[in-house]
């Protein structure tokens, strides 16, 4: 049995689903300590120890997204965005650890603040020939190399460096089953494609995108919006793939929530992740119910956005709350 099939999340159980939608900011607490910011919050796990953690955790680049052309183009586009960021698109240790394509690429570019024991040799650097995520693709050579944008990569002729491929889709697909024991439903992988094609350089915004609670429910909105647009496409696997992605969005969230008085939104985004749980074994069993479950918890996440807005202040979106974790704990 190929490494790559041992772990395929979207496959298990709905409480297996909801534990794993929480589970990574718990693990990552444990292991660097309740007091650090790098421990707590799984957006800051891959920064380099010398990182502005601060300005890190306040922005990221902005996305380059060009609009897409025609609606098939937009759920592709949709599609490929939620998995993109999602970490149930790998499969062995990268998936246990919360690594995403959006962890190495942020908003789909570089990251010079990304750092990994044992596949980075300094700041921006990964070893896409390590074993330590994958032994497909070992070389027994320490050979990390910059990361770089994937913004315009969509109008290459060939793609990758270490192990070329004549397509985008080509790649992406080697790069997530042989770099990261992932196995996605091929429309998944198509979609990614889709998605990387629509970075454009024309598109950057020419500021740094803030990170807010709003930015953050709306990704998982979208995240629900694709798996309605994979549904619609009777695409069963790309839908519960597309749920289970919404879901573990949530955990992000959840972790700039910790305030003890905050209480009241955490369990309202447990609740909401449960919701999204529930959905997933209606595919099969009650397929005719599953729209209009879909629509009352997009309903019900948009209302929980409102809220989650309104208590801001007492969380670490708020930047004068996250200065001082920073300078406490960081």
């Amino acid at each position: 049995m190929r490494p790559s099939r041992l772990w395929a999340p979207w496959k298990r159980g709905p409480r297996a689903l909801l534990l794993a939608a929480f589970a990574v900011s718990a693990a990552s607490a444990v292991e660097a300590g309740e007091s650090s910011l790098r421990g707590a919050l799984i957006e800051a796990r891959w920064t380099a120890p010398g990182a502005d953690l601060f300005e890190f955790l306040a922005a990221s680049p902005g996305e380059c997204l060009r609009a897409p052309s025609s609606d098939e183009e937009g759920y592709l586009v949709e599609a490929g965005r939620a998995a993109f960021r999602s970490p149930l698109l790998f499969g062995g240790p990268a998936a246990r650890a919360g690594l995403s394509c959006n962890s190495c690429h942020r908003d789909g570019r570089g990251n010079p603040d990304f750092f990994l024991a044992g596949v980075s040799d300094g700041p921006g650097t990964a070893d896409v020939t390590s074993s330590l995520m994958s032994k497909v693709r070992e070389d027994g050579i320490a050979n990390p190399v910059a990361i770089p944008t994937l913004v315009g990569a969509g109008s290459k002729s060939s793609f990758g460096t270490m192990a070329p491929q004549p397509t985008l889709e080509a790649f992406i697909h080697g790069a997530v089953e042989e770099e990261f024991q992932g196995a996605p439903p091929a429309s998944i992988v198509k979609a990614i494609a889709a998605y990387v094609a629509h970075l454009d350089a024309g598109a950057c915004p020419e500021e740094a995108a803030p990170q807010t609670v709003r930015a953050a429910m709306a990704d998982v909105d979208r995240a629900l919006g694709a798996a309605e647009g994979a549904l619609a496409r009777d695409d069963g696997a790309a839908a519960d793939f597309l749920l289970l992605a919404a879901q573990n969005a949530l955990s992000p969230i959840h972790e700039r929530y910790a305030d003890l008085r905050l209480w009241r939104e955490r369990d309202g985004l447990e609740q909401l992740a449960r919701d999204i749980g529930a959905i997933r074994p209606l595919l099969k069993a009650a397929p005719r119910e599953v729209s209009r479950r879909l629509a009352a918890t997009r309903a019900a996440a948009g209302e929980l956005a409102t809220r989650l807005h309104k208590m801001r202040r007492r969380s670490l979106y708020d930047l004068k709350v996250l200065r001082r974790a920073v300078e406490e704990g960081g």
